[in-house]
């Protein structure tokens, strides 16, 4: 069973998925910390000190 999977990971299908899916849970971070960063949003710690 390990082996088909392994397989199919390895073929250039399976690569592409899987590279696919690895950019897009790091865009979704990305976009996830920008969030937090907004223009009318002030999150500084020091903002009104």
């Amino acid at each position: 069973m390990w082996q088909s999977i392994r397989r199919w990971v390895n073929s250039p299908t399976g690569e592409f998925i899987w590279h696919t899916a690895l950019y897009f849970i790091i865009i979704l971070g990305l976009v996830y910390l920008y969030s937090y960063r907004g223009v009318t949003n002030s999150h500084f710690i020091y903002n009104e000190f």
